[in-house]
């Protein structure tokens, strides 16, 4: 089955951000105090204020229970994903992060003050970006396991009445220009290669040239990823490849490698059922799996050790 994973979408900061840079005293650390542990991992009563902080400034039902509580879920998921070796690289986080700043139109440096100003550390929306990507990842790991038998996908296909013998998908030719991030990059690379590659895009004259621009500039790749259709490209990129012409390209996408490219070389119409049968199973399976989230909490709650202080 195929779960889609959805871009995080946070609400704009509607209040006017002041630029002027307020530090963390050091008594707001030295009088912090453990709030909860879960699982002998610590949420202190500084964690708290700044997620209650957070929430406020993007205009969110919060408070000090109700902070804690997420607080709580979010170190749930955060320990599935430590165990399973996975989580997000800290330039998925800091694409967020400078999304969130383009959202405002500030700068990296002038959004982190503005922040500052209102009490909120950078890293507390850091935090709060991992943890919301880290959970996305641990719930679509789980609704993996979900399956939908072929029969319950025939019986729906005749439910609705769909005609399998016309049905027909989208085949593309797809190249991938690859702008690479080494591990352990500082984030102001990853904006730099960001900006990059949305040159390299607005300069974009088709497949055919990609490999003799991409020789003009350093640490880019240029890898053929053959024919794929619609059930094969998921998520954002795949919603986007059904309105990009061909020798377009669609936006960069940062991931673990560094900001990658996806062009359409190539795109027809062939006869195959593989389309229908996906998104009636991907129905199926999103029915199945709407209140996956909060059963899993829930079993992880009750499997775990939780103390309030």
């Amino acid at each position: 089955m195929r779960i889609r994973l959805k871009s995080l979408c946070l609400p704009a900061l509607a209040i006017g951000l002041c630029l002027g840079s307020v530090g963390v005293p050091a008594s707001a650390f030295a009088q912090s105090t453990v709030r909860a542990t879960v699982n002998d991992q610590a949420i202190t009563s500084y964690d708290v204020s700044q997620r209650v902080k957070l929430m406020t400034l993007f205009h969110q039902a919060t408070g000090d229970k109700k902070a804690l509580e997420e607080l709580i879920d979010e170190s749930l998921l955060d320990q599935v994903a430590k165990r399973r070796n996975m989580g997000p690289t800290d330039a998925m986080v800091e694409e967020r992060f400078n999304g969130i700043a383009k959202q405002v139109k500030l700068p990296p440096a002038q959004f982190v003050k503005a922040l500052g100003s209102q009490g909120v550390q950078a890293d507390s929306l850091r935090r709060f970006l991992r943890a919301q990507i880290t959970g996305a990842m641990v719930i679509q790991a789980r609704a993996r396991s979900t399956k939908v038998s072929e029969a319950d996908v025939q019986a729906q296909i005749e439910k609705e009445g769909i005609q399998t013998e016309t049905a027909t998908i989208r085949e593309f030719k797809l190249q991938q220009i690859v702008f690479v991030v080494p591990k352990g990059s500082s984030p102001g690379l990853v904006g730099q290669r960001q900006r990059e590659a949305e040159s390299f895009r607005s300069r974009f004259s088709g497949c055919g040239n990609s490999l003799a621009q991409a020789k003009a500039l350093k640490g880019v790749v240029v890898l053929d990823m053959g024919r794929r259709d619609t059930t094969q490209v998921q998520g954002a990129a795949g919603e986007a490849l059904k309105t990009t012409p061909v020798g377009g390209t669609l936006k960069p996408e940062v991931t673990e490698r560094g900001v990658e490219i996806i062009a359409v070389c190539e795109a027809k119409d062939i006869r195959s059922t593989a389309g229908v049968r996906a998104e009636i199973e991907e129905k199926l399976a999103s029915e199945q799996n709407k209140n996956l989230g909060k059963e899993f909490v829930a079993e992880l709650r009750k499997n775990a050790k939780i103390s309030y202080k």
